[in-house]
């Protein structure tokens, strides 16, 4: 469960595709609005082991601002911060957890956005900054999903 809520909080903050995104300014704010919302795991993966779908359907991860946070169904199982720099390829994110598991920590991961869709890989240890998507040992990868509004 550890390992699934730093996982998902790093996801969050993958989800722009602009400029370094702490402190504002229009080109931040811009790109902030691109993610907000919440989002569903289409994919998860924890060194290179997918996890299983009935548990994805139970998570998501929602932005607000500059904030984060992921929910196992209602409950809020992790929070944090994040900044990110889209003038890196791929966009780079450092995510700090201020909430549940592992708080005080900084995942280092990368992202990419495309639509409605944003795709993360994240080293939640902070050691070392993934290069590609896909989950080596300690590293967590995710597909992630805009959920759609409902009339």
């Amino acid at each position: 469960m550890r390992r699934t809520c730093l996982c998902v909080a790093a996801l969050a903050m993958l989800a722009t595709s602009g400029t370094l995104l702490r402190g504002g300014g229009k080109e931040g704010d811009k790109e902030l609005k691109k993610i907000q919302g919440t989002w569903k795991f289409i994919l998860q993966e924890m060194d290179g082991k997918e996890r299983p779908k009935e548990e994805l359907t139970k998570l998501t991860i929602t932005f607000a601002g500059d904030k984060w946070s992921v929910r196992v169904e209602d409950k809020v199982v992790q929070a944090g911060t994040h900044q990110l720099d889209g003038t890196k390829k791929p966009g780079q994110i450092d995510a700090v957890v201020t909430e549940g598991e592992d708080k005080g920590s900084t995942m280092l991961g990368i992202y990419e956005l495309k639509g409605d869709k944003m795709k993360v890989c994240f080293d939640p240890k902070g050691k070392q900054r993934p290069t590609s998507f896909t989950s080596k040992t300690g590293q967590f990868a995710a597909v992630l999903e805009r959920e759609k509004k409902k009339d």
